[in-house]
This record gives C-alpha cells, sequence and structure tokens, in this order.
C-alpha cells in the first residue's frame, strides 16, 4: 500500500465540473487499489464551503487558502498577467497561476507526513512539485493540453477561456515531473514530444453504474450535464439553434435538459428547454433521460461529460470532438453524428425507439466497464512505480 497526495485547484465534492470529477474518481480508484489517500485543495474561491469534502476525506483533507497581506497582493499581480493574456491572446509563462505560498504550505505538509507518491492536477501547478522530496514519485496530472489553446478558440470565433501557454513552458513543467499523466492517446503523443519524462495515459475513472433504470420522464428529456465554459456554451448554442427546431418538430414535447452552471449562458422560458442548475448527484436525472447529448464542436482533451454518460448506461449522441480519446466506440458504444441534421436524425431515432435507445445503453456500458479497467491497471501501474523507487 502506499501513501498518496492529490493536489489540485478544484474541490473533489461536489462534483460539478469535469476537473472535480477526474480528481474525485481518482481518489475513489486509489482507495478501491487499497492505497491511503489525502487530498490537497488550493483552494480559489474566497468564499466556499468546504463541507462536502470535509464528510469524504475527514482527517485526510488539507486545505491552503492564499489570504496573508502578501497573498492578496501576489494574487492580484496574477489576475493582472491572465487578463492581459485573455484580453491580447498571448501565451502566458506556465507558473502564471502558482502562489508561492502554497509551495511552503506543501513542504510544512510532507514534513509533517510521510507521503510515497504526490499527483498533482495542472501544468500550471507543476512548480509545487520543486517543493516534494526526491524520494516521493512527483506525478503530474495534465487534465489537458495548453500549448497555444488561444489558437484553438480564436480559429472557431471565440473568445480565449482559461489558459494558454507555449510549448516550451509545457514542456518546462513536465520536466518537473518524475512521469506525466495524459487523459486520452492524442494528448499523451503531444507530451511526449515536449518531455523526454515518461507519460502514461490514464482516462477518466468513473466506475460503471449498471443501476436501475427510472422510467423515462414525460416529456421526454434530452440532456446535457456541463459548466459555463466557452465550449459548452458554444456547442449548446449550435444545438439550440440548429438541432433542436428539428428534434421538436418530430417529437414536439421534447425538452433540452441543461444541468450544471451552462444552464445560466441561456435565458429562462425558452420553449423546450429546462434549466436545472448545480445538482448532485445526478443519478436520478441520468436515469430518467431518454438521451445524452454533447454537442461541441471544438476542444482538446477528452470529454469527461460522455464518459460520465456511457458510464451510467445512457445511449449518448455526440460530434467528432466530443469523441476525442474514445473513438473506438464510435456507432457501437454511442452515436457520432457529422452535422446539424444527422444530429437531430439520431436523436429522434432515440427518442422514438426506447428499445433501440436500451441497446445503445447496454453497449455502452459494456464500452465503459472495459474502458475503466483499462485505466485502472494504468493508474494501479503508475503508483506501483513508487514502490521500485
Amino acid at each position: 500500500m502506499s501513501k498518496v497526495l492529490l493536489v489540485a485547484p478544484v474541490p473533489s465534492h461536489p462534483s460539478i465540473t469535469g476537473a472535480s470529477a477526474r480528481v474525485r474518481h481518482m481518489a475513489d480508484a486509489l482507495l478501491s487499489l487499497g492505497h491511503e489517500v489525502h487530498f490537497l485543495h488550493l483552494q480559489q474561491a474566497l468564499r466556499t464551503s468546504d463541507q462536502a469534502m470535509r464528510a469524504y476525506w475527514q482527517d485526510r483533507l488539507h486545505v491552503f487558502r492564499g489570504i496573508s497581506p502578501a497573498g492578496w497582493i501576489a494574487r492580484g499581480r496574477r489576475k493582472l498577467v491572465r487578463a492581459a493574456g485573455k484580453t491580447f491572446h498571448l501565451d502566458l509563462p506556465v507558473d502564471s497561476y502558482f502562489d508561492s505560498a502554497s509551495a511552503g504550505y506543501v513542504r510544512e505538509l510532507l514534513a509533517r507526513s510521510r507521503f510515497d507518491v504526490a499527483i498533482v492536477s495542472y501544468i500550471f501547478y507543476s512548480r509545487i512539485l520543486e517543493s516534494i522530496p526526491a524520494e516521493v514519485l512527483k506525478v503530474i496530472d495534465t487534465h489537458d493540453v495548453f500549448s497555444d489553446r488561444y489558437r484553438l478558440y480564436r480559429e472557431h470565433g471565440q473568445p480565449r477561456e482559461f489558459f494558454s501557454t507555449s510549448r516550451a513552458e509545457e514542456g518546462k513543467a513536465l520536466d518537473r515531473a518524475d512521469l506525466a499523466l495524459a487523459i486520452q492517446e492524442a494528448d499523451a503523443s503531444h507530451f511526449r514530444s515536449l518531455t523526454r519524462q515518461p507519460v502514461a495515459v490514464v482516462g477518466h475513472l468513473a466506475p460503471p453504474d449498471a443501476g436501475v433504470r427510472a422510467p423515462m420522464s414525460s416529456p421526454p428529456a434530452i440532456l446535457f450535464v456541463g459548466s459555463a465554459m466557452g465550449i459548452n456554451t458554444h456547442g449548446v448554442t449550435w444545438f439550440l439553434d440548429h438541432v433542436l427546431p428539428m428534434v421538436r418538430r418530430e417529437v414536439p414535447d421534447a425538452e433540452l435538459w441543461l444541468v450544471g452552471s451552462i444552464g445560466k449562458r441561456f435565458k429562462a422560458g425558452r420553449a423546450g428547454v429546462r434549466r436545472w442548475g448545480l445538482i448532485d448527484p445526478l443519478d436520478d436525472l441520468y436515469r430518467q433521460a431518454a438521451v445524452v447529448i454533447n454537442p461541441q464542436q471544438f476542444g482538446t482533451g477528452l470529454s469527461i461529460k460522455c464518459v460520465d454518460a456511457l458510464s451510467r448506461g445512457r445511449p449518448l449522441v455526440t460530434t467528432a470532438s466530443g469523441a476525442r480519446g474514445l473513438e473506438d466506440g464510435a456507432g457501437s458504444a454511442f452515436l457520432q453524428a457529422g452535422s446539424a441534421g444527422e444530429f437531430a436524425e439520431l436523436v429522434v431515432e432515440l427518442l422514438r425507439d426506447s428499445g433501440r435507445g436500451a441497446a445503445l445503453g447496454e453497449r455502452a456500458l459494456e464500452f465503459a466497464r472495459q474502458y475503466h479497467r483499462r485505466n485502472l491497471q494504468a493508474l494501479a501501474y503508475v503508483v506501483s512505480t513508487a514502490v521500485a523507487r
């Protein structure tokens, strides 16, 4: 058994974003493998509740808050740098999010407790790894690719969002780790072109759920779960403008259910749209939905919302972008559409034929079981390297 420290700037509970779900399921997977797991939350929000995390982690939760006067000044400077990068479409230094006080907290934590493995989320927190002793296996969980990310948004006419850095800076971050985790093979190939450090593919670790299916909602629901990020907003806008009208001509009572902060991006009262807000857990909504969709038109990394749908055995319709990292399941475990008309046709077929939806859901669940088994084995191998050091 190894003692593992997960470090992330997102809360593990509630899991209201893909990044939070990634951390939460990685913790569950490590615990299932018999390891002792602790979580260090690098808290970003000034006002937030730790209640859900405390209930899960108990005394294995550690929270860093940069609230000293020096921390406030440094936070302000970092925000100015990031705002300039967003405004002028610039690549930022990889350490633009890094709070040097967090490194001191990590050193104090590791002086009190011995860990075998430290897994830090995101390249822009990789500098924390420099504060971790050499005998600890230092792993960076990349979550996504951030080299020249602003170009992807610009190509699709979208304002730059989140974080973008250069290839050289991303490589510098990866070099700080003993090993990097990529969430899908295409990302791994990219990272291997930037660093000589080993890169392992560990996809999303949501466990397959063979729970009892609830009766389909009435009216029939088309479910989308996501945050208010630009990629999600862009995709849902496309679906509302180009797909939903065609669907409702064929199935007039069909509804699009928007779950998560994505609902804030769209006005209330739109015909055929219901906004649910932030809900955790989501099991009941998934079980009632006739179809789960991911209509995103561009992106990088892995679309965790697709894995979550497959893991729950739900019929899924997505795009080529949404299927990144899951391509071998297209046409069997889920349906992939190449145009608005094809997307609408596939959704309508599933709304009208519950038997086809059920059969697709069963194939989705079997795909998810194999996918989860493969990624759990990869994670187990990564942690086992700490013992061999």
